[in-house]
């Protein structure tokens, strides 16, 4: 290649690209999430993947994705993976592809294993290293700045700079040998960081590099990257540190990662700080919280945010896209999602789940706790219902429990037939504007719990059926009753039945639900 000047970048127009696309503002993934709520989307060899492992992933001006691979480089459109090696394209060198960055010109380099870097230009690829003048001595790290500038380091400590078709060159000195830069980054104070495969870190200034000597659990950097200003997170052999300005510390980084093999990271347009280990990926918040993915455990060499928001990661099998969905899932330890029973969101902000294979939990943000109070870890839960600070539970077996939260802890009465309740087996439970709590049992009819009495009501009383599926207060004040025989209202101390010959169907009713009208 003659030269490195700036020419326009050929587009392709691919239907395609719509799905890697979407309409409307790009968002970074909602940190709050559990690893099981997002949409995972996962490309191997068994669906299509042709690149072996990853060790770079990049996104182009044109929208396509691209992943430096041990097979090759990969481009992805969204569906189709098309996979450019010596053997497709004889202008490309042998050998996997290590780094990737797109510039601001809306070109494509490449750094290969073999001493080769590759511009792809005007869908054109072209070995650039002797224009680099390193042939010789290769190019070992690549590092995109905030103004798409490229920085690339040589083995002979230079620093070269590439941008608005200008090749500049800068050497420095230092006295370590085998100088061998890994990893690439700048602060916001113009401090250029120098992540070295034997030697630790180094910072770069006009006297040349300078070591950073203290904090460091390993003397192999693999990523760096910056946080804000003048922090910068630092991956090495050893585990995760921090420069916060003035030195080097763990201080922050939570126990997990600071001895294990950090082997890639990004930052997301929300300030959240994703994590590529030798054990999977790793997520830490904008606020310090830091969660680890649930799935099994693999190296993840590379990571990356595209313009949409999404992350990608990849390693030893194949690249996976994280991603929001407009639906969530959540599921414990012990239960399948599709095996929840009812659900209820108190004044707090949490949810209220019971499992139909048995106990309680709440749900707030990513936090799923159980609830062992009362015994309701070993009981079913029918019906939860509440209001302000207090919830009112139906037991398959233990009754009717109240829990009232003070002191950031639960405090717990359970009813039973001891008590007045009709029957320990409560299918239903509904907490009335009045204070009033009703139980519907299974076969023993319907029980008010008022100023601290119960009060049954059966088919004596004028139910249609001892056997209550559902509750409901109107709007007026009227309670209704879904039972096995048909409706009941129950206003002014009366009972009314309305069954089948009424317009209502025969037979056993489950649901109850008024609208905003008044219409049950």
């Amino acid at each position: 290649m003659a030269d490195l000047s700036r020419s326009s970048v050929g587009r392709w127009v691919s239907v395609s690209l719509a799905t890697l696309t979407f309409a409307g503002l790009a968002g970074a993934m909602d940190p709050n999430r559990a690893w099981s709520q997002y949409t995972r989307d996962r490309w191997s060899l068994e669906q299509g993947f042709p690149g072996g492992s990853i060790y770079a992933i990049t996104e182009t001006a044109d929208g396509y994705l691209w992943i430096g691979a041990e097979k090759g480089l990969v481009r992805f459109d969204g569906l189709n993976f098309r996979l450019f090696n010596h053997a497709t394209t004889a202008t490309l060198p042998e050998g996997p592809v290590l780094d990737l960055a797109a510039s601001a010109d809306g070109d494509l380099w490449l750094r290969m294993q073999v001493p080769s870097v590759v511009r792809y230009h005007a869908g054109i690829f072209e070995d650039v290293s002797q224009t680099l003048g390193q042939i010789d001595n290769p190019v070992t790290a690549i590092f995109r700045r905030d103004n798409g500038d490229l920085l690339l380091a040589a083995i002979d400590n230079k620093i070269l700079k590439y941008g608005s078709g200008r090749l500049t060159r800068r050497e420095f000195t230092t006295q370590h040998p085998n100088f061998f830069v890994d990893s690439l980054a700048e602060t916001g104070d113009g401090t250029l960081w120098l992540g070295t495969r034997d030697s630790g870190l180094f910072s770069m200034s006009k006297a040349g590099a300078s070591p950073v000597p203290q904090g460091l659990h390993e003397r192999r950097i693999n990523s760096l990257l910056r946080n804000g200003e003048q922090e910068l997170w630092i991956g090495s052999d050893g585990g995760l540190v921090r420069w916060d300005g003035t030195r080097t510390t763990d201080e922050g980084v939570a126990e997990a990662l600071k001895h294990v093999q950090i082997l890639s990271m990004t930052r997301d347009r929300d300030a959240n700080i994703w994590v590529g280990t030798a054990k999977g990926l790793a997520r830490i918040s904008s606020s310090g919280a830091t969660s680890l993915d649930d799935r099994a455990a693999m190296p993840v060499m590379a990571v990356f945010e595209d313009r949409e928001g999404n992350l990608w990661s990849g390693g030893t099998q194949g690249i996976e896209r994280f991603r929001d969905s407009l639906f969530l899932t959540y599921s414990t330890a012990t239960s399948r999602p599709e095996n929840n029973g009812p659900l209820y969101v108190d004044e707090a902000g949490r949810t209220w789940f019971a499992p139909s294979d048995g106990g309680l939990y709440w749900l707030k943000g990513t936090e799923i706790k159980p609830v062992a109070i009362a015994g309701l870890n070993h009981d079913l839960v029918y019906s939860i219902a509440g209001s302000g600070g207090e919830l009112w539970v139906a037991r398959q077996r233990g009754g009717l429990t109240h829990l009232v939260e003070g002191h950031g802890s639960f405090r717990a009465t359970t009813y039973t037939r001891k008590d007045g309740l009709a029957q320990d087996t409560v299918y239903t439970v509904y907490r009335s504007r009045d204070g009033s709590v009703w139980a519907g049992t299974l076969s023993s009819g319907v029980s008010r719990l008022r100023n601290g009495r119960f009060t049954t009501y059966t088919t004596a009383n004028g139910l249609a059926s001892d056997s209550i599926s559902s509750i409901l207060e109107g709007t007026d004040g009227t309670m209704w009753f879904a039972t096995a025989n048909g409706l009941n209202a129950f206003s002014g101390d009366r009972w009314l039945v309305y069954a089948g010959g009424q317009g209502l169907p025969s037979g056993h009713l489950n649901c109850l639900l008024e609208d905003s009208n008044g219409v049950l």
